[in-house]
């Protein structure tokens, strides 16, 4: 087995691994933890927006901690006056063929989104409602709803939980939510939505054509 042979197999595997891999979103919400995580696989920045802090991950393992910089007003930076750039010749573009190409955009960018949103792959749901009313007859109606609810929607028990406090009127939560989209099939429907858009007229109209001229095909 030739070494280009190798290299090649080797490539093939590492492309197929990481298509396989999914684009994920993660939410850690409560009243003393509000923490995000957004990356391929187990890759990429999360952030703790009660600390100000961040931490960029790859493969799980941490590569950098980084704060988020507040800017005084005593450090804003100075604007610097940059040169003014020499007059571009003005670009027209059409508005009939603007209101011919929204309709088929607006078309193809929803569709776009129903299949993204269709390929949804939800990994956690977990919540938790804590919270009663001044009056403990008016908390037991409240948990007496969820229970009924329960019984109606029984997916929803172990994900969505209701703790009634018959002490006093207060209400907290929290949330774990993950979500996420396999790496092959956002690709793939962006591979459609450019094969059904008028590329060509999009950008024609994107560029316009000079005023009192042409551009050149």
């Amino acid at each position: 087995m030739s070494l280009v042979f190798e290299i090649a197999i080797v490539i093939i595997i590492l492309a197929i691994s990481i298509l396989l891999m999914r684009i994920r979103l993660r939410v850690k919400w409560s009243s003393d933890r509000k923490w995000i995580f957004l990356g391929l696989g187990h890759s990429g920045p999360e952030f703790d927006l009660i600390k100000r802090t961040g931490t960029l991950k790859l493969f799980g393992i941490t590569l950098k901690h980084f704060p988020r910089k507040r800017i005084s007003e005593d450090e804003t930076p100075e604007k610097i006056t940059k040169p003014g750039k020499p007059q571009k010749r003005q670009r027209q573009r059409s508005w009939r063929d603007l209101q011919r190409l929204l309709p088929v955009m607006i078309k193809e960018f929803i569709s776009f989104l129903k299949s993204v949103l269709s390929s949804l792959v939800v990994e956690e749901l977990q919540g938790e409602v804590r919270g009663g009313f001044d009056s403990p007859s008016d908390t037991g109606m409240a948990y007496g709803y969820y229970q009924a609810a329960l019984a109606i929607a029984p997916g929803v028990t172990g994900r969505l939980h209701y703790v009634p406090d018959w002490e006093a009127s207060s209400l907290s939560a929290s949330a774990r939510i993950a979500v996420a989209l396999p790496l092959y099939k956002l690709l793939w429907r962006t591979v459609v939505l450019a094969w059904r858009l008028p590329l060509r007229d999009i950008y024609k109209l994107a560029i316009g054509t000079r005023k009192g001229g042409h551009d050149v095909q």
